[in-house]
């Protein structure tokens, strides 16, 4: 194995021995030594102050790694005490696969190279949330034992509010995790090597406060995952006064997508509610549950922000039926198809009978 440690030139632990014949480097040698330092002057320039380890045997080195990002499925929380759901996304990539060594059978080489692919995959993660102000993370860390890249999954921490938190607040959320960093492959057996690593990245939450003249008394949302639809929230003036010149825009995280920044929803007047319609789509790794998101409302001079619950359909079924409709088409096919055997089988008995008659 050999460990190449950039802008550490003392911790350079093993290169290679050169085979010399003669007092002379073979050529061969002299090739391998001049790709290898090819890669290093690659792999040095592509991260700095990284440490790179790699087997010395190596057919391939890949170049890339995980990029975990964070976001809050329900960045709107009233005052109190309430639960935050952050959501991380895997979008690491193989930047680059760069072959060291052709030598070794065609079976090693191409499991190495599949193997090799999994370098951008983040394994053992511990991820911890930091409070800001008057926001306070009360639960302990969450475990993910593996994201592959293009993955997601989902975390929960509890928040504690104090009274006087209101507005936007970035909390950081601490993430340690290991990812390999090389392979190697002899005679079918399947060796990596993992290295430790840790991040930080800020999600976003805002807290609303209880009071206000604006609320959403109703939401409505016919997406599925998957596909492209609209989120309707019912915008509802509880105040005494006419809130003039009103608009409102959807604030949302992957899965969602918007379609549009917001829509107009002119003058409103006390107690009258009026429909905000907001295009948008969700990814098709989209679980069913619940999700909380943001619709900020403005008017004159001044900013609401609103909690928007919204809840995914189920995946159409065919043909556009529903769930009991497939269902009786199921039974009814099943019965024909019964019938239909029946009925084969009749004319053949009654043959069988009168020649054995």
């Amino acid at each position: 194995m050999l460990l190449f440690r950039n802008a550490k030139p003392s911790g350079i632990v093993k290169l290679f021995e050169i085979p010399r014949l003669s007092g002379i480097v073979k050529p061969s040698a002299f090739v391998k030594l001049f790709a290898l330092v090819c890669l290093l002057a690659l792999l040095s320039s592509a991260a700095e102050a990284e440490d790179f380890m790699f087997f010395a045997d190596d057919h391939y080195k890949a170049i890339g790694g995980p990029e975990i990002e964070a976001s809050a499925v329900n960045p709107v929380s009233l005052s109190g005490n309430t639960v935050l759901r952050i959501l991380l996304v895997n979008n690491g990539r193989v930047d680059e696969l760069v072959p060291i060594n052709s030598n070794g059978s065609k079976e090693d080489m191409a499991a190495e190279r599949e193997e090799e692919m999994k370098c951008a995959d983040a394994l053992n993660i511990q991820a911890t949330l930091e409070g800001s102000g008057p926001v306070n993370a009360t639960s302990g860390p969450e475990s993910i034992e593996s994201l592959p890249s293009g993955s997601q999954a989902e975390l929960s921490f509890n928040l504690t509010l104090g009274s006087d938190a209101s507005g936007w607040y970035e909390l950081p959320i601490h993430l340690g995790y290991e990812h390999q960093v090389d392979v190697s492959v002899n005679g079918g057996d399947v060796s990596p090597l993992y290295q430790p690593d840790n991040s930080t990245v800020l999600v976003r939450v805002f807290v609303q406060e209880e009071e206000g003249a604006l609320r959403i008394s109703g939401t409505r949302s016919d997406l599925t995952p998957g596909e492209s639809g609209a989120i309707m929230a019912v915008i509802e003036n509880d105040g005494t006064e006419i809130l003039k010149n009103c608009t409102a825009r959807l604030i949302c995280v992957p899965p969602f997508h918007i379609g549009k920044e917001g829509c107009d929803l002119g003058d409103l007047a006390p107690g009258s509610p009026v429909i905000a319609s907001f295009p948008a789509s969700v990814d098709g790794n989209a679980s069913q549950e619940d999700y909380q998101l943001g619709c900020e409302v403005s008017f004159d001079d001044e900013k609401v922000l609103l909690s928007v619950p919204v809840a995914l359909s189920n995946p159409a079924w065919p043909f556009g039926l529903s769930s009991w409709q497939m269902a009786m088409m199921v039974s009814l096919i099943i019965v024909a198809l019964a019938v239909t055997i029946l009925f084969v089988r009749r004319p053949r008995l009654s043959r069988r009978k009168r020649r054995l008659g």
